[in-house]
């Protein structure tokens, strides 16, 4: 009886950046090497990814920007609670007659009324 012996295959991994990479494998396709791939996106990053494609704009935290319609004055500011949140504390202060934030002091010291108070907060 012949018997072939098999060599054991040792496995490496390439990491997956574009359909390019499976022609470097073809080099090792007659060796005892095998190729293996590896994706440079981790479990985490997708899920992250997903959750941020669905959390609404209002809900998410970061970087903002508010902007006064009635004089196109703007506010950048930063927070980590959500920008519903956030925008609710700046209209407390203005109500309060409190100078906390930059943007209650603007509406405040130009005597802005606060019904006309229409404006436009997005994530930067």
């Amino acid at each position: 009886m012949n018997k072939k012996k098999e060599r054991k295959k040792k496995l490496d991994h390439i990491t997956y950046h574009n359909p390019k990479i499976r022609k470097i494998t073809n080099l090792f396709k007659n060796t005892n090497i095998g190729i293996a791939f590896r994706t440079t996106t981790t479990q985490r990053q997708l899920i992250e990814l997903i959750i941020s494609i669905q959390t609404p704009e209002h809900e998410k935290s970061g970087i903002y920007k508010l902007i006064r319609n009635t004089c196109k004055r703007s506010y950048i500011g930063q927070t980590g609670r959500n920008l519903k949140s956030r925008f609710q504390e700046h209209t407390h202060y203005f109500k309060n007659n409190e100078s906390h934030s930059a943007y209650a002091l603007h509406i405040l010291n130009c005597r802005h009324e606060y019904e006309s108070i229409k404006d436009t907060m997005t994530l930067m």
